[in-house]
């Protein structure tokens, strides 16, 4: 049973301190490297991003730090708004050092396959890659696997069952590819599918397996078994 989160309240408001730290995180270096790339002597965003043939070169601390840097002011509201909607709950659920676990690993393992692709993708390797939005679609993905029937109104207006967040979730990444090219979203596909198979393929293959075993299974069949012996 994961121990559970512990809670920063600032008036109505109540988020599990390891969501509140992501979110202040991402705004802060957000910002940091916004205005040192513009202006500071010391560009962040240059040292943080996930730049593949720099990862390649030796440099993996960019497979985690590039999910901190936002790029557009807009994207960075959203993006703390849905990791203190959704990352509560989970952290909640998991506790916070399975929620931190989880995403920084997701970070890390959509990094990484997004570096082996863009091995043979040319056009993978030449993207700086940042944001922290293929590890929110990934855990707006997990939340829908983990409560395919809970109601909510996303973003306040839209309301949907878990289930069909991951449907829409999914939805959004490809029209943004359809409009804007593939490439750009190799990380959010990623981060998507690996959630889809932890979260989703994997466990209903082996409850499918464990099913299979026990409808197989008999006292006839066990009892002609130990006569045969």
């Amino acid at each position: 049973m994961p121990r559970s989160a512990r809670q920063l309240s600032i008036g109505p408001i109540h988020v599990p301190v390891v969501v509140a730290a992501l979110v202040g995180g991402t705004a802060l270096a957000s910002i940091a490297g916004a205005v040192g790339a513009r202006n500071g002597p010391l560009d962040l965003l240059r040292l943080g991003l996930l730049v593949v043939p720099d990862v390649w070169r030796g440099q993996p601390w960019r497979l985690v730090t590039w999910v901190l840097f936002e790029r557009e002011p807009l994207a960075l509201v959203f993006a703390c708004l849905t990791l203190y909607w959704f990352g509560g709950a989970m952290a909640a659920r998991w506790g916070a050092r399975r929620f931190l676990g989880f995403y920084a690993g997701l970070a890390a393992a959509a990094g990484a396959i997004t570096c082996v692709v863009a091995l043979v993708w040319q056009g993978v390797a030449l993207i700086p890659f940042g944001g922290s939005w293929p590890v929110l679609d990934g855990l707006m993905i997990a939340w829908g696997l983990l409560h395919h029937d809970a109601q909510l109104r996303f973003f306040g207006v839209l309301p949907l069952r878990g289930r069909h967040l991951v449907w829409l979730t999914l939805a959004g990444t490809g029209l943004y590819a359809l409009f804007y090219g593939l490439a750009p979203f190799v990380p959010h596909f990623a981060a998507e599918l690996l959630v889809l198979l932890w979260l989703g393929l994997i466990p209903r293959a082996r409850a499918a397996q464990h099913r299979a075993r026990a409808e197989n299974w008999s006292f006839d069949k066990w009892l002609e078994r130990e006569r045969r012996r």
